[in-house]
């Protein structure tokens, strides 16, 4: 802990500072700092760092990649920032209404759904072992058990536009509840109940409900109008009005405009964009996936594999089912591939002590925790070679997969566990695909990866 609390307050000088910290958050493995000046950043010393395995500068954002126990640091950083009190993490949607918000579609993406990512996967997984329960004939899907555990698989993904709603208003520094309301209007049990009904009109003007359960682009399209409408009224209503005024304004013209214009577009944009993922797998599935596989490692390295969660939670709503996960997990266990390749050739050829301690606990945290930056960026990215063998094996495993119509069926993190919760339909093509990658990048990594004058 004295090591964590030392690095953690390097860290912390390194990126210029408290003083220079506009916000900080953290995902499963990095810490995201918004700096006022980026210039500002140290990153040969930072670098240094043990516990630094890599700076990433994307989407607005100077991410710090720490490995799975990011937690500790950013906690530490978090209280070190708060006893410095020159800046403020957790101001009141109020008083960040002055801030210039920064465009960038990767960060506004990341900020809604990185804060989500647990409980969806937890509730993915309590799906998945329904699944298993109900296959096996060990659970009726009509008992009182599934019911109550159904419930809880499903809340997240059923409400997903509340939770989202909040989560993209806070991203834009708006009310989070107000967005957390505009989502749960479309849910609202008087709402539902007209759904498939026809002839319907409001004030005049005609009315088709849609079941808005489970989508995004519906609520990203309201919630940027909310954004807009927020901003306008906090220039032209006095602010001691503002604390009920600009709410009721906002739900009294959004609501009906979004059942009217809004969400019927959202998910006529979100419906256009799945088909349109469809058409290219069904021009080519092997094309497709032989591209999809082979460069999906390293639109994690730039962030913008948090651009396909809308187009994979639109699959799984419309389709029941996602091609881009059934091809995503091809290059997960590429790269797992690969660090097991490191492992093998630093015990059998080179008897590197180093590179053995490195590569088997990324290897044991990516299979069991599904975490594989640290393989991406403790081996993969500073080797020219290993970049290419995960390619290849990412390219190879997708292009069996997309080829063998291989699918996810509900959101969640690839690991040992996803296999054995038969989330992947058909399961034993999923595992041809991925078992392709995973020997593929092994291989490869054993044979050809590492130039013969690796030291110990």
């Amino acid at each position: 802990m004295n090591k964590i609390n030392k690095d953690a307050a390097a860290i912390l000088k390194y990126v210029g500072g408290p003083q220079n910290v506009n916000s900080l958050v953290h995902c499963v493995t990095r810490l995201r700092f918004e700096l006022k000046d980026s210039h500002k950043i140290d990153e040969k010393k930072l670098n240094d760092l043990s516990c630094v395995l890599s700076i990433v500068h994307t989407g607005g954002q100077d991410q710090i990649v720490i490995g799975p126990n990011v937690a500790e640091y950013y906690d530490i950083i978090q209280q070190k920032l708060a006893t410095n009190k020159q800046t403020d993490l957790n101001k009141s949607p109020e008083a960040n209404s002055s801030n210039k918000v920064k465009f960038s579609l990767t960060k506004i993406i990341s900020g809604a759904f990185m804060p989500l990512l647990s409980i969806m996967s937890g509730a993915g997984m309590v799906k998945a072992i329904l699944t298993v329960l109900t296959s096996l004939h060990w659970l009726s899907a009509t008992s009182t058990p599934y019911l109550v555990l159904a419930a809880a698989g499903n809340s997240v993904f059923y409400f997903l536009p509340i939770f989202v709603g909040i989560t993209l208003a806070k991203e834009f520094k708006a009310d989070p509840f107000v967005g957390g309301a505009l989502g749960a209007a479309l849910l609202e049990p008087s709402f539902t109940h007209l759904i498939g009904k026809h002839g319907l009109n409001f004030l005049g003007m005609p009315l088709d409900p849609i079941d808005y359960s489970t989508t995004v682009f519906p609520i990203f399209v309201i919630i940027g109008a909310y954004v807009i409408l927020e901003r306008f009224l906090k220039r032209i209503i006095p602010q001691q009005l503002q604390i009920f005024l600009n709410s009721t304004i906002c739900l009294i013209i959004l609501v009906p405009a979004t059942v009217l214009i809004f969400g019927p577009f959202g998910n006529t944009v979100g419906n256009w964009i799945s088909t349109i993922i469809m058409w290219l797998f069904g021009k080519s599935r092997l094309v497709a996936g032989l591209v999809l596989g082979a460069s999906y490692s390293f639109l994690t390295v730039l962030g913008l594999h948090w651009g396909l969660v809308p187009i994979t939670l639109q699959n799984l709503k419309v389709y029941g089912g996602d091609v881009i996960g059934g091809v995503g997990v091809c290059a997960f266990w590429a790269q797992i591939g690969v660090a097991l390749g490191a492992f093998l050739y630093s015990l059998i050829k080179s008897k590197n002590a180093k590179l053995e301690s490195l590569a088997g606990s990324v290897t044991v945290t990516g299979i069991f925790a599904g975490v594989t930056e640290p393989i991406l960026y403790g081996l993969i990215m500073p080797s020219k070679r290993l970049i290419i063998i995960t390619a290849i094996a990412g390219g190879l495993g997708g292009a069996v997969s997309a080829s063998l119509h291989v699918v996810v069926k509900s959101f969640l993190i690839d690991n040992i566990f996803s296999i054995l919760m038969m989330m992947y339909e058909p399961i034993g093509f999923m595992i041809l695909g991925s078992g392709t990658a995973l020997l593929t990048g092994a291989l490869l990594t054993y044979f050809w990866g590492f130039e013969k004058s690796t030291k110990k």
